[in-house]
């Protein structure tokens, strides 16, 4: 459609529309008002208002009739009042009144199906939003002239003032006299009266009309002569690619549909009622459009209809290798370009199953047939069968030990399932480290307790468990002492330190320890000795670590007269040796003009040639140093230094 043509289609609804307002078939009363060609507003928000609508033609009773109606309570439900009426009577176009009476209370004769949303218990009212059939103008549900209901006005709700409109139906069956209401497709009420003789005194003749009402409570109340356009598929509208598909108009409507206006979303159009079969070229969803007019020149809002034509499925499984013991999953990987997938029925091992995955039940290693059927929400289907194979899986067992730190475990791995052929092993060693054959040599780095653990794949692809194997790596972290110096005759205590219980300690040689079996005995030496010290652990571990104690006469300061700070390793700095000294009171060092450069009182204290971060110059310096000798007495000495770069 071009956008001239459009154009002139909108200024034909437009002035169709006005027509029709300039010419509607309806008496307007009191509050109401029209709203579009086809809608009126009975009451508008506010208290004491009451409007009726009249069709200004006689219908004759004697005749059935069905009409459609959509109607909107409001939307305010506690507060809200009071109802609307589709109303018959004799008595003319100018009728109405407010409040509880509906614009029905006090017409008569009279008959009128009322929707009430409120609750006056002069009237018996419900507490819940109802619908009743009444006559002769009385409104009181415990009166004879109530003649069907109360219910409520909503097939399972209480509430109809939802701001939503509503599919009202009354039906009128002349030849059995019987009157039926439906509210949004499902029976309200029936009433089996012989009308026309036992309300109207055998008058036929009736106007019909919508009257609605407010009183201290209020609500907006509307209603429209229904034009709803509605179309309906066969084969609850589930569309595969080269399915035919019969469009078929449902539309509901008060008055007689003259014009109907197709557009199926693909470019083609139809202005017939039943445009009968149409076949979409390509997958794809697609906007279906309709709009309607009836006799009275009104026009309908546009229908939107979503249609969905799907692709066929190409229905495929997938799996994992089956691996008895594990769970033997086969999943959905079936493809689709357009629709959605919705039913997976499986067939397999002698019985069925169903959903988009599902975990089969072999019990046996073999090779399965297994076949799977799919369907689409647009009622596409495809089914497969393929053969799966069903495989044993691995069963391994590992060995290790416990070792010293230094020394290589031989950790292996042990295939019990003869009857399966295994591709490859995989070894976690604990310790962040690998490995990826059966057997192998491992030596940890740190000494600790570790988790071993390997798991073999089959052939066939099939996990085993995995096998642990816990392992002991014993460090004993030796730790003889540092080498020093004693005065000949003094006491010396050694302290050697080591990790592990119940370890066996061995000096060698003994000269002046009071023990050689334990960790910590004591020295009194004449001469220089190196010891060496022997640890064994319960599980067979040996370390061992040396010991220098060299013997001076002492106590005495044994101190240099020169040292050369230029980093370059060799007597970078100034110490003295504090032979039979255990504590040192200060070792102390000045320039020539008796400034104090250096200061410390630690045996090990020494001077690394700067002051205050920078380089002292070369020259000579003068030192005094004084300590405490094991037997409590001190002593000192001092000298002069030369620093040379």
């Amino acid at each position: 459609m071009s956008r001239s043509t459009g154009f002139i289609m909108v200024l034909l609804c437009l002035s169709l529309l006005a027509k029709a307002q300039l010419q509607t078939p309806y008496i307007l009363n009191g509050s109401a008002t029209q709203r579009t060609c086809n809608c009126y507003v009975l009451t508008q928000d506010v208290n004491k208002s009451s409007g009726t609508v009249w069709n200004k033609n006689l219908i004759d009773l004697h005749n059935s009739f069905d009409y459609f109606f959509d109607v909107n309570l409001g939307c305010k439900d506690y507060d809200g009042a009071d109802g609307i009426g589709f109303i018959l009577q004799t008595k003319g176009t100018n009728l109405g009144a407010t409040g509880s009476g509906i614009g029905f209370q006090g017409i008569s004769p009279s008959l009128g199906i009322i929707i009430d949303t409120y609750q006056n218990s002069i009237d018996n009212d419900p507490s819940y939003d109802h619908l009743a059939i009444q006559m002769d103008g009385v409104t009181d549900h415990n009166a004879i002239n109530n003649l069907a209901g109360p219910v409520t006005a909503l097939d399972g709700n209480d509430n109809i003032e939802d701001c939503k409109w509503h599919i009202f139906r009354v039906k009128w069956d002349a030849a059995v006299m019987q009157m039926t209401v439906t509210m949004d497709g499902v029976l309200r009420l029936s009433l089996d009266k012989d009308v026309v003789h036992d309300i109207f005194g055998n008058n036929p003749m009736v106007y019909w009309g919508f009257a609605g009402s407010t009183g201290g409570s209020y609500n907006v109340q509307q209603f429209c002569a229904a034009l709803r356009p509605q179309l309906d598929f066969r084969n609850d509208q589930r569309f595969c690619i080269g399915d035919p598909i019969v469009f078929r108009d449902s539309s509901k409507s008060f008055g007689t549909i003259t014009r109907w206006q197709w557009d199926f979303g693909d470019g083609t159009t139809s202005t017939v009622s039943q445009p009968g079969m149409h076949q979409y070229a390509k997958p794809g969803v697609y906007d279906v459009t309709m709009v309607i007019e009836d006799n009275s020149g009104c026009i309908s809002d546009t229908m939107h209809q979503q249609v969905t034509i799907g692709t066929y499925p190409v229905a495929e499984m997938s799996s994992h290798p089956l691996c008895l013991g594990r769970p033997l999953t086969i999943k959905d990987a079936t493809t689709l370009d357009v629709g959605t997938l919705t039913e997976w029925d499986w067939e397999l091992n002698g019985h069925s199953a169903s959903g988009q995955n599902i975990v089969a039940d072999f019990t046996t290693p073999g090779t399965y047939p297994v076949k799977l059927s799919v369907l689409t929400k647009e009622g596409c289907k495809d089914d497969t069968i393929q053969m799966l194979s069903v495989y044993n899986t691995p069963s391994i067992s590992a060995s290790g030990h416990d070792a010293c730190i230094g020394d290589a475990i031989d950790f292996s791995g042990t295939n019990l399932t003869p009857g399966v052929a295994l591709a490859g092993w995989h070894w976690n060693l604990g310790d962040g480290n690998t490995a990826t054959v059966k057997d192998i040599d491992y030596t940890y780095k740190a000494g600790g307790r570790y988790t071993a653990e390997v798991y073999a794949v089959s052939k066939d692809g099939c996990f085993s468990d995995s096998f642990r194997i816990p392992v002991k790596i014993v460090d004993i972290k030796l730790d003889a002492g540092r080498d020093t110096l004693i005065a000949k005759g003094q006491p010396l205590q050694l302290n050697a330190v080591a990790t592990g219980d119940n370890l066996s300690y061995s000096w060698y040689p003994p000269t002046g320890l009071n023990d050689v079996l334990i960790p910590d005995p004591v020295a009194v030496l004449f001469q220089d000795v190196r010891y060496v010290l022997i640890v064994n652990s319960p599980e067979g571990c040996v370390q061992m670590d040396t010991l220098l104690v060299k013997a001076y006469t002492g106590p005495e300061f044994y101190v240099p007269n020169a040292f050369s700070p230029n980093h370059d390793g060799q007597n970078d700095m100034f110490r003295a040796i504090a032979a039979g000294v255990p504590q040192l009171d200060f070792l102390c060092v000045w320039d020539r003009w008796g400034k104090e450069v250096f200061r410390t009182s630690e045996l090990t204290g020494a001077w690394d040639g700067t002051f205050k971060g920078q380089d002292s110059p070369v020259g000579t310096y003068v030192y005094q140093i004084q300590g405490t000798d094991y037997t409590g007495h001190k002593f000192s000495r001092k000298g002069t230094v030369t620093l040379v770069r």
